[in-house]
Order: structure tokens, then sequence, then C-alpha cells
């Protein structure tokens, strides 16, 4: 059957891990919110005493990113739904047909990959964004395991609270600003995918 191997993948992981395998990553991105992270760690490693300020930190950015998170992720799937929806049938034959250099793929495949790429990675973000929602507020989980702990000893040791706000802080704030660029690179996406369409329609096949 034509095309059979487009069905391999049988759930969201399986696809994101081909994204890993195949897609080239954004160095512009990585390095960007490499930056970002020493930037967080070098603040909570030299101003320890604002420890206790970065719980609510924390807490606005959770807040800030269920909600951002949420609104982008609908906006994207429905864009990416109209996208593949009105998209010629014809064309997608011929970027199925038409091997992407340096990988396996089809030019299909990776064009779907990197939308399904940002989608992933802002499902995570969500998940992340409602995990500090639900268990780092007053009075969640994570924060009365903290106060248990800081009374209680561990192996002789006693927790110190502010080791772990300030790890916290620092992966949230980076995956925070990862997200944005990652929706950069969604647009530029859409906007290659579609000229690609476009120029590909002006060339159609040789008989």
């Amino acid at each position: 059957m034509i095309g059979v191997e487009l069905l391999a993948e049988k759930s969201l992981w399986q696809i994101y891990r081909q994204c890993v395998r195949w897609l080239k990553p954004s160095f512009f991105n990585i390095g960007a919110t490499l930056a970002v992270f020493i930037v967080l760690a070098c603040d909570c490693i030299f101003f320890p005493e604002n420890a206790q300020k970065r719980i609510t930190l924390i807490r606005s950015l959770g807040d800030l990113g269920l909600g951002m998170g949420t609104t982008v992720l609908g906006f994207l799937i429905a864009g990416f739904t109209i996208f593949a929806t009105l998209s010629k049938p014809e064309l997608f034959l011929r970027m199925h047909q038409t091997k992407y250099k340096e990988t396996e793929l089809s030019y299909l495949q990776v064009n779907f990959f990197t939308f399904v790429e940002v989608f992933v990675v802002y499902i995570f973000f969500v998940v992340i964004c409602l995990a500090v929602k639900l268990f780092a507020g007053e009075g969640g989980l994570v924060i009365s395991l903290i106060k248990y702990f800081e009374v209680h000893t561990i192996g002789g040791y006693t927790l110190v609270r502010a080791p772990w706000i300030s790890t916290g802080f620092v992966m949230l704030g980076g995956l925070t600003f990862y997200v944005l660029l990652a929706l950069k690179s969604f647009i530029f996406n859409t906007y290659h995918t579609v000229m690609t369409s476009v120029v590909w329609a002006f060339n159609p096949p040789q008989a």
C-alpha cells in the first residue's frame, strides 16, 4: 500500500522521538535558552536572600504559562488543522514522493514533524505549569513536603528550601523562554511550508 510508512508511529511520543532523531535542532533557540538558564542561575547564586520572593515568581510563571500555553496551543492546532485541510492532496503526494536531504524522511514527514514538535513542547509546558498550579501553591503538596522536611531530618540532614526553590525558578523560567522561541520557529515553519507549496504549484512534475 502506497504511503503505509506514514502510519508507522502509533503515539505522539513515537512521533516526537522521530522529531528528535531526524530534525536538526535550532542552535539559536538552544543557545539563547542556555544563556537565560545561566543568567537565572547566577541570580539565584549571588542573591540567595531572595529565595522566598522567588516562590511568588514561580507561581506567577505557572499562572502565566498555563493561560498562555493553552491559548497558544489552541491557536496552533486550529491553524494546523486549517492548513492540512485546505492543502491539495496532490501537493502532499509530491512531498511524500520527494526525499528530504540527509534523512530517510520525505518532505511531507519533515514538514509535519516540525509542527508536531512544537505541539509536544507546548503540551509539556502546559502540564508543568498545571503541576506548579496544583502542587506549588500555598498549602500544595510540594510546599507541605518542604515544610515537613525542614523540621524532620532525612538521613541526619535537614532539608534547606532555598536550593529547591532556586532550581524550580531556573527550570521554569528557562522553559518559559524556550516555548516562546519555539513559537517563533513555528511561525517560520508555517511560512516556509506555505512558500514551498506555492513553489511546487508553479513547477508541476514533468510528464
